[in-house]
């Protein structure tokens, strides 16, 4: 019995997290039978979200629930790709997951404080939530401060996401998914981390940057509506 844990829907979104919409596209594509449930961060190993339940297992990460996937259900996401190929593939997902999304969650974290303390941890008591709040955002700022992204001003890091974005757009060009003509594992990184920036209702610089290329928002309704049945 398979069983994905992630954040409720929110914010205009599948899941307010682009991880959890990774890993719920991927089961998606793996063909496999699983249910959905709604978890509590703060109770979640490692204290993050998604974790797949495999039974008496649990594999926290999208990257581990993929490799999970893969090794032990047999699920070939990407063997059609060259090696080439699949050296883009992970360029292009570092880009995006380790990059992007912390550049995209200074300014949710930041310009929309409140929205995302109600929102992230809504299964936190009233008198609690604050605290957890800060004490997740201070770990975060700090996160961004070692990282080095967390040093640079609103501009620069304005400027990072733009190449970040032009990047994709460019790379993705008229293809129908990232790397040609069939769904590969890159295509749920990818579409999680736009979708999570374009659809979402607390709007920030990188959603004008993403609408900026049609065919990044083609390609966002395209994949939803490929894997998720979505309109």
């Amino acid at each position: 019995m398979l069983t994905l844990i992630t954040f409720k829907p929110g914010l205009g979104l599948r899941s307010p997290s682009p991880f959890a919409i990774k890993a719920d596209a991927l089961m998606t594509m793996s063909g496999l039978s699983f249910t959905r449930d709604y978890g509590d961060v703060v109770k979640a190993p490692r204290k993050k979200l998604p974790v797949l339940k495999d039974g008496e297992r649990l594999i926290p990460d999208s990257s581990h629930i993929q490799r999970h996937l893969e090794t032990e259900h047999g699920i070939d996401f990407d063997g059609h790709l060259t090696e080439q190929e699949r050296g883009v593939a992970t360029a292009f997902q570092r880009l995006a997951e380790e990059h992007l999304y912390f550049i995209a969650a200074f300014y949710r974290w930041n310009d929309h404080a409140e929205a995302v303390k109600s929102t992230y941890f809504e299964s936190v008591p009233g008198l609690l939530r604050g605290l957890v709040f800060g004490s997740v955002k201070k770990q975060l700022d700090k996160c961004l401060h070692l990282q080095g992204l967390g040093r640079h001003s609103r501009d620069e890091l304005a400027r990072f996401a733009k190449e970040d974005i032009d990047a994709i757009a460019h790379q993705l060009e008229d293809k129908t998914w990232f790397l040609g003509e069939r769904l590969s594992s890159i295509d749920a990184s990818i579409a999680a981390a736009l979708d999570n920036n374009l659809n979402c209702t607390l709007e920030t610089p990188i959603t004008e940057m993403i609408r900026a290329h049609p065919n990044l928002v083609s390609y966002c309704a395209r994949f939803k509506g490929e894997v998720f049945g979505e309109a």
